[in-house]
């Protein structure tokens, strides 16, 4: 869906970090996490990882500098680690963190950034936040505001060390950086802006420093390089593309989320940078509703499921279901 382009630019210093304010209810304190729970998962079917009970709804997912998965929740400030075949859960004990929405290693600090976006729970007050843990016992580290009330949704870190975090209603992608704790908008574009609640989600960097953006909403990939945006040409227009990532060959992974079809896939895009309409090749379809994912140390890639299309699709249920899982795909040829 083509739309006219408002504001394509690095700004500088856009607005400062906004810290909930000392003393509020949302103010969040540094301290340690809960005890732990080992959970060892059992393999449901080929090439899916059954997801410990704490664990629902999920969402985030990352690899910390130890090569161990995390996976976080949508509705709890929870993060199962998983390693030697066994999930350990970890809440994270900080007023203001409420749900582990992205999960991405910043490897210059050795820290694990999560955000928690007011999503699912509009009317009880929360409001959207951006943190960062430590890499070992995930106690708050930082904990952070967008500006103008931003919804941080993903995560990702540049190539100059800075973390990217996109913005679902205000249509922005942000940098921050650390030293100077502050944000800055690397672009700001009305196709970057929801039709109604999210617009973009998923964001991934290249190692040339192309940003690759999906917007859930309009179903379009668009690609920022030296401060220009412009739309990925595809076949199709995606239905709620989210999360994003590079595989080693420079293609771009893309999970479908599929609210109103239920078709969830995991695709393909050979050369997103290319000139020209892209092909998508489908490496997985039949999910539901996945939501992130990552490159594992090995060849091969790791889908959270999250199955959120029950609260938000067409059909809503007040019935939860059971058996999350994320979903792991080979991706040699």
């Amino acid at each position: 869906m083509a739309v006219t382009a408002l504001v394509m630019a690095a700004l500088p210093v856009a607005c400062t970090a906004q810290p909930a304010p000392a003393g509020s209810a949302g103010d969040p304190e540094v301290s340690a996490p809960r005890a732990d729970t080992a959970v060892r998962p059992e393999i449901d079917e080929p090439g899916a990882i059954a997801l410990p009970p704490a664990i629902e709804w999920p969402n985030g997912i990352a690899f910390d500098r130890q090569g161990r998965l995390l996976v976080g929740a949508i509705t709890a400030p929870v993060i199962a680690r998983f390693e030697a075949g066994t999930w350990t859960e970890m809440g994270i004990g900080a007023p203001g963190v409420f749900s582990v929405t992205s999960l991405t290693h910043d490897p210059a600090r050795n820290l694990i950034w999560g955000t928690s976006p007011a999503f699912l729970e509009e009317a009880s007050g929360q409001r959207h936040g951006l943190y960062a843990l430590g890499d070992t016992q995930l106690e708050l580290v930082r904990f952070l505001r967008l500006p103008d009330d931003g919804f941080a949704n993903d995560t990702e870190m540049a190539s100059d060390g800075r973390l990217l975090v996109t913005d679902s209603v205000n249509g922005r992608v942000l940098a921050y950086d650390w030293a100077r704790d502050a944000f800055e908008t690397r672009v700001e574009d009305e196709r970057l802006k929801p039709l109604s609640r999210v617009g973009v989600a998923g964001v991934t960097v290249d190692p040339q420093g192309r940003v690759y953006i999906a917007n859930y909403e309009t179903g379009e990939l668009l690609l920022l390089v030296d401060g220009m945006l412009r739309a990925i040409g595809l076949p199709r227009t995606l239905e709620n593309p989210d999360g994003l990532a590079l595989a080693r060959d420079g293609a771009l992974l893309v999970v479908e989320g599929a609210v109103r079809s239920g078709n969830g896939r995991l695709l393909r895009i050979p050369g997103p940078a290319a000139p020209g309409q892209r092909p998508i090749d489908i490496l997985r379809e039949g999910l539901e509703s996945p939501v992130n994912l990552t490159v594992g140390p090995g060849p091969a890639v790791y889908v959270t499921e999250s199955r959120i299309r029950r609260r938000i699709g067409p059909n809503p249920t007040d019935v939860d279901p059971s058996g999350f899982r994320v979903v792991v795909t080979d991706l040699r040829p």
